[in-house]
């Protein structure tokens, strides 16, 4: 295993736990930093767009509930889709994030 796929696999892991404890136990500065981190790993692709759209929204002091709820179904709709593109013990935690997040955002929109 490489280390970066190392460092994915933690991240997946601390994503899940803190979604998995409910949006709003997440501080809004570790959000933002877990988000970053995403970005940074998926540089290029459309889920780091949706990050940059969903950082955005929580930056910005100006979105409601129901915009940041569409985010993060949308997001978790796209990470759904990308764990079919995965193996293994990968596949397994990215469709349960995408599970997590599309919950996540069903209970704000």
């Amino acid at each position: 295993m490489t280390s970066s796929s190392t460092g994915q696999a933690a991240d997946l892991d601390s994503t899940i736990s803190a979604l998995q404890g409910g949006l709003t136990s997440i501080p809004p500065e570790a959000a933002v930093s877990n988000i970053e981190s995403w970005q940074q790993q998926l540089q290029g692709t459309e889920l780091a767009t949706a990050l940059e759209q969903l950082k955005s929204a929580l930056t910005s002091g100006s979105a409601d509930g129901q915009s940041i709820g569409q985010l993060l179904a949308q997001l978790g709709a796209q990470t759904s889709s990308s764990a079919s593109d995965a193996s293994g013990d990968a596949a397994s935690k990215l469709q349960q994030l995408g599970q997590l997040l599309t919950q996540a955002g069903s209970s704000l929109s």
